[in-house]
């Protein structure tokens, strides 16, 4: 039988081979850095449970106190019987009968009652019947601590096959949204329920069922362009570089061969001629005239060099991408195709700002306004739950436009793009609105708007919008009514 340790080890090599075998798509870090904290809580806990329910612990608190008491001499035929009951209710069938003749044989001694042998072979029968005892203890503890962990196990496997299931509905449903994991939502996200999942499927449908509409997303994800703006500079640099120069004060390498008279550099070949007498004078000669081949050697020496030279060089400037401001009809005259496709877009843009770091807030309005600003740490269950909701009641565009051009005096909302959905189902707007929009234009901000009906007219003010774009519910069909082209 396997320790404790091994069985509860166990746990996390049947959970990675379960999300391996059956969910190879999740394999995202921060789904395996939940998937691991999850295991470790389980660990944590199952030790907790074992040691809050082990039916075993009157047994080792009475086991504990006769090991103290062997420990400390206080052994005494009375304790040995008191240890054979708790060992018999332990293990009815153990051998107690066995223990209790060993006792009556020495009782009957009566003549070393009192003598140290007598304690030491109490203390020899103790030791003994302790030591089966304390077996016994630990065979029976184990075998129910794997049990349970075993059903623990069981639980934990269950509980994160459900888990697995939900995070792989949800990556399904946010890959068909063309969103990737990122700062809005991760594979680790485990608080959307299966009723979330529902829109968001419902919502990836309405997407997928014509290409107009990821060309729209296309379109809203890069309201603005990034700017780009470039100067020239003169830039100091400075160069280091290593140059080898001789060195007349060393001779580390020998590099050629010249003529002189340095007996300590002379070739092999000359001090040969000091082998024979004959030519013995000639050894001489040579040495007089300076004429001796000699190994010519010669160091070097390496020294960095730091040279400051100017250039001129090109700086670009980037401005990101700036804010977004969404607002969103969910009035009665939207509900159906309409809603879903405007919410489906909303979905798409904001993942796409959020991952390009814009600020993005959303309005959602009727004949009243509810307003979500998505910032962290909001993520995909604030967005889903702001998408839920509707209004199903009138229209009024006014307070919308009005929030709108408020955040726009906020400073994480300079330079905004704001983005009207709606079937544009109701009155002109006032001057006073479109004087307030055509002012906020002065400052760099947009405004946009996307036609969602399934009707061929209604009316939008070209005062107020910088660029209209029209989508056909019905037919599918995107129009770019400001310049008049069909996309």
């Amino acid at each position: 039988m396997q320790s404790l340790s091994q069985e509860i080890a166990k746990a996390k090599e049947l959970a990675n081979a379960l999300q391996s075998k059956n969910y190879p798509g999740l394999t995202d870090e921060k789904f395996k850095t939940v998937l691991n904290r999850k295991i470790s809580n389980w660990e944590t806990s199952t030790y907790t449970n074992l040691k809050k329910a082990d039916p075993l612990q009157k047994c080792e608190s009475q086991l504990n106190h006769a090991e103290w008491e062997l420990k400390v001499n206080k052994t005494s035929i009375k304790s040995i019987l008191c240890d054979l009951n708790c060992y018999s209710s332990l293990q009815p069938s153990a051998n107690i009968l066995f223990w209790k003749r060993k006792l009556l044989a020495i009782n009957r001694k009566t003549d070393v009652k009192n003598s140290k042998s007598f304690a030491e072979t109490l203390n020899i029968i103790r030791r003994n019947e302790i030591e089966s005892w304390k077996k016994e203890y630990k065979k029976q503890l184990l075998e129910w601590q794997v049990a349970e962990v075993q059903k623990y196990r069981a639980q934990l496997l269950k509980d994160l096959k459900e888990w697995f299931e939900t995070i792989q509905k949800m990556k399904n449903a946010f890959d068909e949204l063309d969103i990737e994991p990122g700062l809005l939502w991760d594979l680790s996200a485990d608080e959307l329920t299966e009723q979330d999942i529902s829109f968001l499927k419902k919502w990836a449908e309405y997407l997928n069922k014509a290409k107009n509409l990821r060309k729209l997303c296309e379109l809203m994800g890069r309201l603005r362009k990034e700017e780009k703006s470039g100067r020239t500079e003169i830039v100091n640099s400075t160069i280091r570089y290593c140059v080898r120069e001789p060195d007349p004060t060393s001779n580390e390498m020998v590099v050629g061969i010249e003529l002189g008279s340095d007996l300590e550099n002379v070739i092999p070949q000359e001090l040969a001629l000091l082998s024979d007498p004959d030519i013995a004078l000639l050894f001489d000669l040579k040495y007089v005239e300076k004429r001796f081949m000699c190994f010519s050697k010669q160091g070097f020496k390496s020294e960095i060099i730091e040279e400051t030279i100017q250039k001129e060089v090109t700086v670009v400037d980037e401005e990101k991408m700036g804010p977004i401001i969404i607002c969103l009809d969910t009035s009665d005259s939207m509900a159906g195709p309409a809603e879903y496709v405007a919410k489906a877009l909303t979905l798409s843009i904001v993942s796409r700002a959020v991952s390009q770091k814009r600020n993005c807030y959303l309005i959602n309005f009727g004949t009243s306004i509810e307003t979500l600003d998505i910032t962290p740490p909001k993520g995909i269950r604030d967005l889903i739950d702001f998408l839920k909701m509707s209004f199903h009641g009138g229209t009024d565009v006014l307070p919308a436009l009005y929030e709108g051009v408020r955040m726009m005096q906020n400073e994480n909302y300079e330079k905004a793009d704001l983005l009207v959905m709606s079937d544009f189902v109701f009155p002109r707007l006032s001057s006073e609105i479109t004087t307030l929009c055509q002012k906020q234009k002065l400052n760099e901000n947009r405004f946009f708007a996307l036609s969602i009906s399934p009707f061929d007219t209604n009316h939008i003010d070209d005062g107020v919008f910088d660029q209209i774009w029209k989508y056909n519910s019905r037919r599918g069909g995107l129009l770019d009514i400001t310049n008049s082209c069909t996309l």
